[in-house]
């Protein structure tokens, strides 16, 4: 018969007792919920390390009424920057004793309701949200009662509650419009999401006051809108090459577009920049290792997704705080996919 051995876990007494301390003031440390000094907050710590002791979540969290849980509501999961986000965001969280809960809704406003009811009926401590912009009303009553954070899609109902973290869309689509007509180009396209999505809708105003400063008409034949994803770029893309004459250049409102129009083009035996230029708002994955490295304005996701799990662990602390927006500028970063319209 083999028996069964009982692994002692170190307790918080343990550590109490390592460190030299009560155990409220390692209670303290823990849960950073009361002044320590620097010296026994690091002599508790040390004591923690050495011991292994792990909190017990649970018991903390129905001691603190909250779960120590922070939602994050995607619309796409496979979304390159949205993933980087995450990342950012968890490691900014975690050194504060919280863990990340992400969901995605393939911007469908039915599963972003039954996800924000779900979060909402475990106690979540707050939720970042990449909405559907379907969801204004409900959102707002949700940020009453519940801390959210906003990422690029914003909420414009004058009761919500909660900060906004998003880039410079407006100014960015404005820039490489502006780009792409100083290199020669009339006939630009653009891959773009249903103006649903308030990044949409400032991405098309930044592309349509270039457009119009230049005199340059704006060509529905030439705007495909969808939802942001590699198959809505590919099929854009092809729609749009299919027509007489076709654009010279086209812009990727989003990495995922930019990839799926590429992808079309490179399948079509489309050559860029010699037949088409092409520009995106936000990095290609790997685009150092590529032949074409597309002229692009990023959109810090690393940056932005450490400011975002700032400001929610904030406004979990201080949810009375008042809005708060924070926007990272557009800067355009040149690579090799633009050049002058072909003769042609």
């Amino acid at each position: 018969m083999i028996k069964a051995y009982k692994i002692k876990r170190a307790t918080i007494k343990d550590v109490a007792r390592a460190a030299g301390v009560s155990i409220a003031t390692v209670s303290r440390v823990i849960n950073g919920n009361y002044y320590v000094s620097p010296r026994i907050e690091e002599k508790v710590q040390q004591a923690i390390a050495e011991s292994g002791y792990v909190p017990n979540s649970v018991a903390r969290s129905l001691k603190s009424n909250t779960t120590y849980l922070i939602g994050f509501i995607v619309s796409d999961i496979s979304n390159f920057m949205l993933m980087s986000i995450a990342r950012s965001i968890e490691n900014v969280i975690r050194d504060n004793g919280y863990n990340l809960l992400v969901c995605s809704t393939e911007n469908d406003e039915e599963l972003e309701r039954k996800y924000i009811d779900a979060l909402v009926s475990r106690n979540i401590s707050g939720i970042v949200l990449h909405s559907t912009g379907k969801l204004e009303e409900y959102i707002t009553q949700v940020s009453q009662h519940v801390p959210i954070a906003l990422v690029y899609r914003h909420v414009e109902h004058s009761g919500f509650i909660g900060d906004t973290i998003d880039t410079d869309a407006r100014q960015a689509s404005y820039d490489m419009t502006r780009h792409l007509i100083d290199s020669g180009h009339k006939r630009i396209g653009m891959l773009n999401g249903y103006m649903q999505f308030s990044t949409s809708r400032d991405r098309w105003r930044g592309f349509c006051s270039a457009m119009e400063e230049a005199g340059l008409p704006v060509n529905d034949k030439y705007i495909a809108n969808g939802d942001f994803t590699e198959a809505d770029g590919y099929t854009g893309t092809l729609r749009m090459m299919s027509q007489d004459p076709p654009p010279t250049a086209l812009i990727g409102m989003n990495t995922a577009v930019t990839v799926g129009a590429m992808k079309y083009l490179q399948e079509a035996g489309i050559s860029i920049p010699e037949d088409i230029s092409v520009v995106c708002y936000g990095e290609v994955e790997n685009s150092e290792l590529m032949k074409i490295s597309p002229t692009r304005v990023p959109q810090f996701p690393s940056d932005l997704g450490s400011k975002v799990g700032e400001l929610i662990l904030d406004r979990i602390k201080n949810p009375g705080r008042s809005n708060r927006e924070v926007i990272f500028g557009a800067k355009i970063i040149p690579g090799n996919s633009v050049a002058p319209p072909p003769n042609n």
